[in-house]
């Protein structure tokens, strides 16, 4: 398992070195748009597999982030959401668990579950639950991937809803997680299977 001071280790970013390289790639490119310059940054900290991509998803995001929190603070999320990445996989390789669905319960209950408490206060109270599922995938699967954002965010749409009763938002947060993390897992479970 994972002892406290660990947990800690594995959520903690370096924001004074993440913000003298944002810096640098600010002032290195300065003809670059803003969410250029971001997607520039993330490129650099191998996130990504093109610009492109990365300003996608910046795009959509952008308008959904709390009005106390700024782009670049959405780019340290991500940064942090491939450190946890890295993590969670060594975890699981070493847990060795006897099916998928115990290691998603698992990792989801250990890793993503705190990190779920983070994000939400990044974004705006608002946000569908289909864009947080669709953000868990894009933040969590392997950099090989090649996501397509706007199919994944039209799969989660059709998934996962925002429910209410009356005005009162239901929570569904596990499903949530669930929904954007379950085949992601599965896949890394399935390696961990092929490496034993």
């Amino acid at each position: 398992m994972i002892d406290e001071l660990e947990f800690i280790q594995i959520f903690r970013i370096d924001l004074d070195r993440l913000n003298s390289y944002y810096e640098r790639i600010k002032n290195q490119f300065q003809g670059f748009t803003p969410i250029q310059i971001i997607a520039k940054f993330l490129n650099g900290q191998s996130i990504g597999t093109s610009m492109y991509d990365v300003i996608i998803v910046l795009e959509y995001y952008q308008q959904k982030i709390n009005d106390e929190k700024t782009l670049l603070d959405f780019a340290f999320e991500w940064i942090r959401a491939k450190q946890i990445r890295f993590h969670y996989t060594k975890f699981l390789a070493n847990a060795q668990f006897p099916d998928y669905e115990i290691a998603v319960d698992a990792s989801i209950f250990l890793f993503f579950q705190q990190y779920d408490i983070i994000l939400r206060q990044l974004l705006k109270s608002e946000i569908k639950e289909y864009e947080i599922s669709s953000l868990y995938e894009i933040f969590f699967s392997p950099i090989e991937a090649n996501a397509d954002f706007n199919k994944i965010l039209e799969d989660q749409k059709n998934q996962v809803p925002t429910i209410f009763r009356d005005t009162n938002r239901i929570d569904i947060k596990i499903y949530t997680l669930r929904k954007g993390l379950s085949n992601i897992i599965k896949k890394d479970f399935n390696k961990t299977i092929i490496g034993r």
